[in-house]
Order: C-alpha cells, then sequence, then structure tokens
C-alpha cells in the first residue's frame, strides 16, 4: 500500500468539506491565483481582458481557460453572459460571493486588529539578532480601564488574558 492509498490520511483529509477543497485546489497554482486576484481587484472581466492584464499571449490562452474552469469549479469565479454598450464581449468573469468570502477571511486572518487602543511598535529595528515589539493595549470595559504595556522578543509568544479582576501576563 502506497501513501496515497493511506485510508487513515484520506480520513482526516476528507474532513474538509468538498467546496473548501476544490477551492485551495483552484488556488495552488500562480495562474490561479493570479486570476483570482485580478478579478478580487477590478472585478467583472472579460477573457481578453483577464489576458491582457495579466500578459499572457494568445497561444496560451488554453492554459488560462483551463484555470478559470478550475476557478469556477471551486466556485470562486463565475461566468456571466450580459450585452454591454459599446463592448464587444457577452461573456464576463468575477468572483463569486464564495470567493469573496474566502479571500476576505484570509486576509483578516492575517491582519492586526486596528483599533485606536491597539498599537504595536517595532523596538530595537538596528537588532539583526531579535528585534523588541511593544504592545500597548487600552480598553474599556465596564467602566473598568485595562492598560497592558510588555516588550517582548519578536520570536516570542505573548499571551494577555483580561477579566474584570485582574490582567495575567505569560511569555514563552
Amino acid at each position: 500500500m502506497g501513501i496515497d492509498e493511506n485510508e487513515k490520511i484520506k480520513a482526516y483529509a476528507n474532513e474538509l468539506p468538498a467546496e473548501l477543497r476544490r477551492a485551495i485546489d483552484a488556488l495552488n497554482s500562480d495562474i490561479g491565483l493570479a486570476v483570482f486576484f485580478v478579478l478580487f481587484k477590478y472585478g467583472e472581466m472579460s477573457f481578453s481582458q483577464i489576458m491582457s492584464e495579466l500578459d499572457i499571449p494568445s497561444n496560451y490562452s488554453s492554459k488560462l481557460t483551463y484555470h478559470i474552469k478550475k476557478l469556477q469549479k471551486g466556485s470562486l469565479v463565475k461566468n456571466e453572459y450580459i450585452k454591454k454598450e459599446n463592448v464587444d464581449s457577452y461573456s464576463f468573469y468575477d468572483i463569486t460571493e464564495f470567493g469573496e468570502g474566502i479571500i476576505n477571511n484570509l486576509m483578516n486572518a492575517i491582519q492586526v486588529p486596528q483599533s485606536s487602543n491597539y498599537l504595536i511598535q517595532t523596538l530595537d529595528e538596528n537588532s539583526t539578532t531579535s528585534p523588541m515589539t511593544r504592545i500597548m493595549l487600552n480598553l474599556d470595559s465596564n467602566d473598568s480601564k485595562f492598560n497592558v504595556d510588555c516588550a517582548a522578543a519578536s520570536d516570542s509568544v505573548i499571551k494577555v488574558l483580561l477579566n474584570q479582576s485582574e490582567a495575567t501576563m505569560m511569555a514563552n
């Protein structure tokens, strides 16, 4: 039995819903990612507009078609047929609501929360080994004010646990 036939691996891999597996598969190439981000950035585009934006030569149109079809199969991109004034194309591609949700959730997963009460400041920027990061947090919660000010090496993990009666900081 080869590793690809391992039943435990298949069972764990199949815990991810098929819809998400198809979406991940469609984004598993630079061309698929590029098409997805072009549509995310500019919105509705024709096939020739996508080719032009990505500088894809016409002799590679079948490769673009393949990747667009994978994006459609992954429910990330839709194709609509519309007649627009002063436009020769009838077929337009756009990101789906599911695709927007996927990209927004992925981008939000890596962003630092934006709040006037939250500040991250890198200290000792000239250090080549381990620059320090200062995290300052001010929260008002039920008329209780929490002020947390801590500094740690950038490779440290800091967890700040807050409740109304105390603030606890743990550093690894």
